[in-house]
């Protein structure tokens, strides 16, 4: 009975890109404490959304420079260890302490038949919608979201991670380890 159905059109329907080394600093710019964490912990680790929102306090591991991942939540379900630079590491300790996370979720989460799925002690404030608080940011800091190399959403901040990666020094063993 399948063989009348044609093959489905996998190409897609838009191309995400990176954003450059100027664009992310314009748009770090712009942001907030809180949002410029979330950002930069993106644009340094290639975590999607819903991993950095899953991660907590515990996870933060700033003797040994990164974050622990837990098998339960990433994407590949096996857990792992996320190297960060140290600077970025001692700022995400200050906001964790502060618990400045849990104040952001209590107000976005006031009331009470909102279902909070997220850690008890959460590393990061993590909206429930990263591409519209992106845009947000993106406007502010004047990039557009579509040019004709693709457009940007939150999912961009992975992108940029992975270019920069492979810019670099890594050999290709380690940019997929890293991804």
């Amino acid at each position: 009975p399948l063989h009348a159905l044609e093959r489905f059109d996998t190409s897609p329907i838009e191309t995400r890109r990176a954003l450059t080394i100027d664009e992310i600093n314009r748009l770090l710019g712009v942001c907030a404490h809180h949002a410029r964490l979330l950002f930069e912990t993106a644009f340094l680790s290639g975590l999607r959304a819903n991993e950095l929102r899953s991660l907590s306090t515990e996870d933060l591991d700033v003797q040994n420079g990164g974050l622990h991942l837990r098998a339960e939540w990433t994407k590949n379900r096996q857990k792992g260890f996320q190297p960060l630079p140290r600077n970025l590491m001692l700022r995400l300790s200050e906001f964790a302490e502060s618990g400045e996370a849990s104040r952001i979720y209590d107000i976005h989460y006031a009331r009470k038949d909102t279902v909070r799925d997220i850690p008890d002690s959460p590393l990061l404030y993590v909206p429930t919608n990263t591409a519209r608080v992106l845009d947000e940011h993106l406007k502010k800091a004047g990039i557009p979201k579509r040019t004709p190399e693709g457009k940007l959403d939150f999912h961009a901040c992975r992108n940029a991670y992975i270019t920069l990666i492979t810019e670099s020094d890594a050999t290709l063993k380690e940019a997929q380890t890293l991804a």
